[in-house]
């Protein structure tokens, strides 16, 4: 079982959440948002029974970014999975981090956040070129181009489906499918794992593996260096790469769909899936 631990926060720091919070997505909007991952993270990915540890939500470049607050408006859905068990994960107006937990049981739990719709505004056909080859879905360019679309001022509409993985104890257990519109599942349990086995993460996308898709790996190592590689999906959606132990890791992959009846300028709908886990199998 675990234990949901918010604290209520005084006014006067409600108030600067939400000020520090609207400022920053302010300091986004300006630089297209959309080039910004989102992903849950924390300080302690693996914690020993009846230990708090905390989820936080961040959005940012290069597994470095700001961390939000909890709002309402911007959570869909927010819960863990332990021990094939659902539970929904109830936060206050403000949190910092959105969840602070303890779990009096060990395995592994997955956390997960799926994001309420955003916008995005593209002044020029630049940033939308940028943002579509940078995430391997070029073809929309083309489309965009073929199709005579306006080349600026034209939207797109956007959701974020993250999920966390955190050991408790032995951490025994394994990630599957929460039926995601967009997921990114990982075939090994991070933290029961050898130097020398690789990592591998299933892509799907409506339920289905998606191939030839490419994702982004983005690795915080011990020194707080954070390197990236790509990778790209087999026919069966499953992309295998190396990891170090200690290490942090961000998995990333977008996939773009054309909006067949677009309204208000809004041609595209891009739907983000992201990973994070440490790899870690020290005993707790």
């Amino acid at each position: 079982m675990i234990t949901i631990k918010n604290n209520l926060l005084a006014f006067f720091n409600l108030k600067i959440s939400i000020l520090t919070i609207t400022f920053g997505l302010v300091i986004f909007k300006g630089d297209s948002l959309i080039s910004h991952e989102m992903w849950l993270d924390t300080t302690t990915f693996r914690q020993a029974v009846g230990k708090e540890f905390q989820i936080s939500l961040k959005n940012g470049q290069m597994f470095e970014g700001i961390e939000l607050s909890y709002f309402k408006s911007r959570f869909s859905e927010f819960y863990y999975v332990h021990d094939d068990q659902k539970f929904n994960i109830e936060s206050r107006m403000g949190d910092t981090p959105v969840a602070v937990l303890s779990s009096n049981k060990n395995g592994l739990i997955t956390g997960i956040y799926v994001s309420e719709k955003s916008t995005v505004t593209y002044k020029s056909m630049d940033k939308f070129a940028d943002f579509a080859s940078e995430k391997g879905e070029n073809w929309a360019i083309k489309t965009h181009f073929d199709s005579k679309f306006p080349e600026a001022n034209f939207r797109e509409d956007y959701y974020r489906f993250s999920k966390i993985l955190i050991g408790i104890g032995d951490s025994a257990g394994a990630d599957q499918s929460m039926g995601l519109k967009h997921e990114l599942i990982a075939l090994n349990n991070p933290y029961i794992i050898s130097p020398s086995d690789e990592f591998s993460v299933q892509l799907l996308f409506n339920g289905q593996p998606q191939k030839n898709k490419k994702i982004t790996i983005f690795e915080r190592k011990t020194d707080k260096t954070v390197g990236v590689r790509t990778a790209f999906t087999d026919s069966n959606g499953i992309s295998k790469f190396t990891v170090t132990q200690g290490g942090e890791y961000l998995v990333d992959s977008v996939i773009l769909e054309l909006n067949n009846k677009p309204q208000n300028n809004t041609f595209w709908t891009s739907y983000w899936a992201a990973l994070t886990f440490k790899v870690s199998n020290e005993s707790q």
